[in-house]
């Protein structure tokens, strides 16, 4: 090893070195430490923010069951409204099939001529 600067065989200047990289791991230690403490407290006002989230929910679905009550689809409604809509489905079916005959006649009646 090099000599330094008091005329040693260099074992101050390792010794120094070693003493700084236990102050780095010192140091390290203690910002690991606090990152846990930190992430600690963090989860702890994330699991109090999430439980009064789900109070909240909790509180309004109670206030809102009487409002949505009335518009749940049971079995008997949903009947109701499928044969309400395939009336008016076939109905519309069968003004568009006479709507087509009738221009279709007319058109060739136009062309063609006729009675």
């Amino acid at each position: 090893m090099s000599a330094n600067h008091d005329g040693g065989s260099g074992f101050h200047e390792l010794s120094f070195k070693l003493g700084r990289n236990t102050e780095g791991l010192e140091n390290l230690s203690r910002l690991f430490q606090q990152h846990c403490e930190d992430d600690d407290q963090r989860h702890v006002e994330n699991v109090k923010l999430l439980t009064d989230n789900n109070a909240a929910i909790t509180a309004l679905a109670a206030a809102l069951a009487p409002i949505s009550a009335n518009y749940t689809l049971n079995k008997k409604r949903l009947a109701m409204l499928a044969t309400v809509g395939f009336s008016i489905l076939i109905g519309l079916s069968w003004a568009a099939e006479a709507g087509m005959k009738w221009a279709v006649g007319w058109v060739l009646k136009i062309k063609f001529g006729g009675p």
